[in-house]
């Protein structure tokens, strides 16, 4: 049996946004939402309370058991007993990064049993490459180990050291994201399996310059130009279309009542509205037209995190 360097360790990783609008698998963002996982050295096992305790799998089929066991071996370690008691405030299969936040979590703890540390830059990158391989896209898993808003993609022109780049999108603390939680739960898979192959031209067009404006909007605070650089004709009209029609008056709520931007979070079925203030308002506007609409669900009003994955707390493995 290997050697950890570490007995326990507590990991949080946060809630994420992917597609932003048009940034279709490949721009995300964090929020103040948060799943943590006590970790502990000696028996391989997992526990599960809050989000999906009814659902998630206790077995290695889980993703964090997986990811964890994934980057041992990746690391050229022997897969070490672990006990994972998972507390999960990440609403499960909603679009706001459930997923990614246990692979992350998965792949975070094998890094500091291993005996590396998750807060160096060489650390988080090769912990964003590997989580990014096995989601195959990087818009949930980069703002899930780097925070903030990230831009992510892959390069793929035949050399060795081919990679994922990501790169931070600066973002006021007075942007704050309005979320709309559906009761029900909407999976990814059947949510990319209604996307087209090909799109028009005129389509793409319009998704670059929604995405190049999204960024600029981001940056230099130009609120109002959010309502429209959150617009999208790649993957939001497929999915509301056939997935989620009542969609729509949830975010002419948001918009009426004074968000800037509104869309829908990564596959969906969650509704996020940008805002910089009337946060109360416009919550209770989505709620209110989501109630008439026959949703059930609940609304949260959102921080954006500017941290990433992080470990709470150590214990040092006396050997």
């Amino acid at each position: 049996m290997p050697e950890p360097k570490l007995e326990r360790a507590t990991i949080r990783v946060p809630a994420t946004s992917a597609n932003l609008g048009p940034g279709f698998d490949c721009i995300g963002v964090a929020v103040n939402l948060w799943n943590e996982t006590n970790v502990t050295f000696g028996s391989s096992s997992i526990t599960i309370s809050g989000e999906g305790s009814d659902l998630l799998p206790r077995d290695e089929s889980n993703l964090v058991v997986s990811s964890a066991r994934r980057t041992f071996r990746e690391l050229g370690v022997d897969p070490m007993p672990l006990a994972f008691d998972c507390h999960n405030i990440i609403p499960l299969a909603r679009g706001l990064g459930s997923s990614s936040a246990a692979t992350v979590t998965g792949i975070a703890a094998a890094f500091a049993f291993a005996g590396f540390d998750i807060a160096e830059a060489e650390s988080q990158r090769r912990i964003f490459t590997i989580a990014a391989d096995i989601e195959g896209h990087p818009d949930n898993v980069s703002p899930a180990v780097y925070g903030g808003c990230q831009i992510g993609f892959n390069v793929d022109d035949g050399c060795p050291d081919s990679s994922w780049i990501v790169s931070r999108v600066n973002i006021a603390d007075e942007l704050k994201a309005v979320v709309f939680v559906p009761d029900f739960t909407m999976a990814t898979k059947e949510a990319r399996g209604i996307l087209p192959d090909v799109v028009p031209r005129s389509d793409a067009v319009f998704n670059v310059g929604r995405a190049a404006m999204l960024v600029h909007a981001l940056e230099t605070r130009q609120w109002p130009l959010l309502r429209h650089a959150t617009d999208d004709r790649l993957h939001q009209p497929q999915r509301i279309e056939k997935l989620f029609p009542r969609f729509r008056p949830i975010a002419r709520g948001a918009l009426d009542a004074g968000a800037h931007g509104v869309f829908l979070s990564g596959a969906g079925p969650t509704v996020m509205a940008l805002a910089t203030d009337r946060f109360m308002t416009i919550c209770y506007e989505m709620s209110e037209n989501a109630r008439k609409a026959q949703i059930v669900g609940k609304a949260l009003i959102l921080d954006i995190s500017h941290e990433g994955m992080r470990i709470e707390s150590q214990c040092e493995h006396d050997s």
